[in-house]
């Protein structure tokens, strides 16, 4: 389908939640229906709709669900191995609100629709849905930093194999969008559960590449990997586990840490001076070693935390990693990544420790995330969404980038696992100036130091 490129000067909807304006009382997530309405008219007339317009937008959305489509891509400019890998759709659903007229609710699931890759103008055909569980949204825009990590681990499809670990993962949107676009990239087809298979399988079972062993869903704490949870059921417990790490504890002497990763992701976490040190001493731990024979020695992360059960999900806890079908890429090195908007100034000090800290090699390199917001569309309730793709146009509201850059690190060759540090890791043994030893957080009194 080839998009009608009508640009409407008209209040884009990531501005939207600063324009809300509801009833004290009222609890419910409400946006004003005329900051969403889809406008036919001329650009001067959309500028400031009356209120006119509105009654007679409201009138001919009766009985129907509005959609918000969204689509994300990144730009040639994108320093990735596979440009144009994946175009990614955000679909949105708003239904009027009976309650307020004149405003609208989110109902149903925001979902991710993977679709062929393309720099042209046009929608390419859909390859797969993704549904984020819980029913909750807040408009587009808002996950742009997650989006631009998936595509980014798509458009490097090579680097997702082994044992793969998210840090600070929130809902696990990144790594969970990445690793499923990763697979289609790669070619590997996705097996569609018939409706007796999902009652007794989940439902994206076999959506990660073949060479992926495992992935980890890692935060602070059990809170925080609450929605991390609900979106694990939806897989098997041989393809994701959680885990509860914290990056300000540190190990007693004689200690090492219990695991290591082929990959290890960060999707625009939340650090400041002091937090860069903390996040590259847990990268260090837990990253493999890039010697394949020290790799062998050393066991790898798939088992999950104790607490996994705790919190209402009652799983199989995996031994090993042994889920992967096919052999892994020895010629890739374990990997560490961070993906960030391009103004977070904290990476350089990340990137210093990392390299003068712990002796790793570093690079980084910049992406560019096309936004695409389209005007709201409507269909009658009940009807199948297929036959959006069948409307005729597409109005572009607006066109927008934003810059990203990511941090890549691995180890140094000689460096044999293990935490021993005496050379490799001057960080820890006070030899690098800019990290003593006094800098540790140390770990409650009484508390465990994990």
């Amino acid at each position: 389908m080839r998009l009608f490129f009508v640009v409407l000067t008209f209040c884009s909807i990531e501005n939207a939640s600063s324009l809300i304006s509801s009833p004290s009382q009222c609890t419910k997530h409400i946006i004003p229906l005329k900051h969403l309405q889809s406008l036919r008219a001329e650009a001067e007339d959309s500028a400031t709709p009356s209120d006119s317009t509105t009654t007679t937008t409201t009138n001919d959305l009766e009985g129907k669900t509005i959609y918000q489509r969204t689509f994300y891509r990144l730009t040639p400019a994108s320093q990735v191995t596979r440009p144009n890998a994946l175009m990614l759709e955000e679909r949105l659903r708003f239904e009027l609100d009976p309650a307020q007229p004149g405003y609208i609710l989110p109902v149903g699931p925001r979902s991710f629709i993977f679709r062929k890759g393309t720099s042209e103008d046009e929608i390419t055909g859909a390859l797969y849905q993704f549904d984020v569980p819980g029913g909750k949204h807040n408009g587009p825009g808002t996950m742009d930093a997650s989006i631009a990590t998936a595509l980014w681990m798509a458009s490097n499809p090579h680097l997702i194999q082994g044992d793969l670990i998210e840090l600070g993962c929130g809902a696990g949107t990144a790594s969970i969008l990445g690793c499923i676009g990763a697979k289609l990239v790669l070619g590997e087809s996705i097996s569609k559960d018939t409706k007796d298979e999902l009652l007794k399988a989940p439902k994206h079972k076999g959506a990660f590449p073949e060479r992926l062993s495992h992935l980890t869903l890692s935060d602070e704490g059990e809170g925080a990997l609450k929605d991390a949870l609900e979106m694990a059921k939806q897989f098997d417990s041989k393809q994701i586990t959680l885990k509860d790490l914290r990056w300000g504890s540190r190990l007693l002497p004689g200690r090492r840490y219990e695991r290591s990763y082929r990959t290890i992701l960060g999707s625009d976490l939340d650090f400041s001076y002091p937090g860069s040190k903390d996040l590259a001493r847990n990268v260090a731990n837990y990253l493999s070693p890039s010697n394949e024979l020290a790799i062998a020695s050393i066991k790898e992360g798939a088992t999950s935390n104790a607490f996994f059960r705790g919190l209402g999900m009652d799983m199989d806890e995996p031994t090993s990693s042994t889920s992967s079908s096919a052999e892994l890429d020895t010629k890739i090195l374990p990997t560490f990544a961070h993906v960030a908007p391009d103004t977070n100034e904290n990476l350089r000090f990340l990137k210093q420790f990392l390299e003068k800290g712990f002796k790793m090699t570093v690079d980084s390199g910049y992406i560019s995330l096309e936004r695409l917001n389209f005007a709201p569309q409507s269909l009658e309730k009940g009807a199948e969404e297929a036959e959006l793709e069948k409307l005729d146009t597409l109005e572009l509201k607006d066109d927008l980038t934003r810059g990203y850059q990511f941090v890549q690190a691995v180890h140094h060759p000689d460096y044999s696992g293990q935490g021993t540090g005496e050379y490799f890791f001057p960080l820890e043994t006070g030899e690098y100036e800019g990290g003593s030893r006094s800098t540790w957080l140390e770990p409650e009194e009484g508390g465990s130091p994990w």
